[in-house]
């Protein structure tokens, strides 16, 4: 039996479940596929237990929250944070972030993935016209005007567009067979929940060491934060490889104690970072967005923002042109590729800047480095606008995304 449906979406990550409903509340009929999918949508449920034990967070900007906020599913458990400071281990540079620089309450909220993943796909679960594959894709022939998915429990799908958010590794995107460029970052980055000494007050901490940096994000619980320490391999190996106590120690030498002791909360985790780009986001009517389309360093906190934007700036774009002839639709939906190519290009390049910019240890290069942070310190419109981009409160951005 052949499944149709107007958008097949591969992938049940916040991307991929922030486009289907973005797509199916404006009355296209959206199938998501994922193994992770429950074979009945109404078995969704907000698992406590299995959310407390993740340790992906994110930090979502004010144009994630307003984009959640009109498909309903925000508010959900989140951490707001007001401030963020940002130093420099081997100097004396540092700079304070504050919400009451641009007048707004805070800078932007500490979620879950898959709290919001969860939220996401209840919503889902809830629409007559979003169809659950509880499978993997085992193969796909997008040589026809409506690219058509085989599932390894034999089920066929066909679509008007294919949208892959699979992942880094996506298997879409390889089946596509669109071309990827990457570096490896030579660093690996350890996550766990920690718990503090003193209150993090909701303040984001990020400090810069030769090896990589460290940020602290604060949590719901005053005393509790969750850590992302990107290191060189070497380190970073050497670090999971010491028992609790010593990597306490460790950690806490390494943000200089700044509040007090750190003790795991949570096991640690690592993986290794890796800038991807995809050079084309479209091939024929499949399109790939979020880490199937770009990876990046996590020490701005911006992969899930900028992931959740093409999920949004496609959506729209399907949504706007749907009806049109299929060579309009096309052309908008070049331009719309265009545009998340660039900004997703703009965005690596800032991050391989900052990496090479807070590795090197050279006498001059930490003086330079000290300087530009504490002259940025004091010149508030220059923050001002720097944590107006971080918010997502500039530049092009679809409608959803922008204040109600």
């Amino acid at each position: 039996m052949l499944n149709k449906h107007d958008v097949v979406i591969v992938g049940s990550g916040m991307v991929g479940a922030s486009c289907a409903l973005d797509l199916a509340l404006a009355g296209l009929n959206v199938a998501i596929v994922s193994p992770d999918l429950p074979t009945e949508p109404t078995d969704i449920s907000l698992d406590d237990e299995k959310i407390n034990n993740s340790l992906r967070y994110s930090a979502l900007n004010q144009a994630s929250i307003n984009a959640f906020s009109r498909l309903g599913v925000w508010p959900f458990a989140a951490a707001a944070y007001q401030d963020m400071l940002v130093w420099d281990k081997n100097s004396v540079g540092k700079i304070h972030f504050s919400a009451s620089d641009v007048g707004t309450e805070q800078l932007g909220y500490i979620c879950n993935n898959l709290l919001v993943q969860q939220a996401l796909l209840k919503q889902l679960a809830e629409l007559k016209n979003c169809q659950f594959y509880s499978a993997k894709v085992s193969q796909i022939d997008n040589s026809q005007d409506n690219p058509l998915l085989q599932l390894d429990d034999n089920k066929l799908l066909q679509t008007r567009f294919l949208i892959a958010a699979d992942g880094a590794n996506s298997k879409i995107r390889q089946w596509l067979d669109l071309p990827i460029s990457f570096s490896d970052y030579g660093q690996d980055a350890i996550v766990a929940n920690v718990r503090v000494e003193q209150p993090h007050n909701n303040t984001a901490r990020q400090i810069f060491t030769p090896t990589g940096p460290l940020a602290l994000l604060p949590l719901q619980d005053s005393n509790l934060c969750s850590i992302v320490w990107s290191q060189t391999r070497e380190t970073a190996q050497n670090l999971m490889a010491l028992d609790d106590a010593e990597f306490n120690n460790k950690l806490t030498a390494a943000f200089d104690a700044h509040l007090g002791l750190i003790e795991l909360a949570s096991e640690r985790v690592s993986y290794p970072l890796m800038a991807r780009y995809a050079q084309n986001f479209i091939q024929g009517q499949s399109i790939v967005i979020g880490d199937a389309a770009h990876t990046i360093h996590p020490l701005a906190g911006q992969g899930a923002n900028l992931g959740l934007l093409d999920a949004f700036a496609f959506a729209q774009t399907l949504k706007t042109h749907w009806q049109d002839e299929d060579t309009k639709l096309a052309v908008e939906l070049r331009k719309t590729m265009r545009w998340r190519q660039a900004d997703a290009l703009e965005r690596l390049a800032a991050m391989e800047v900052f990496k090479r910019t807070f590795s090197n240890d050279i006498a001059p290069v930490k003086l330079l480095r000290a300087a530009v942070m504490n002259g940025l310190n004091q010149i508030k419109p220059a923050k001002s606008q720097m944590s107006k981009v971080a918010m997502g409160l500039t530049g092009k951005l679809p409608d959803i995304c922008l204040p109600e």
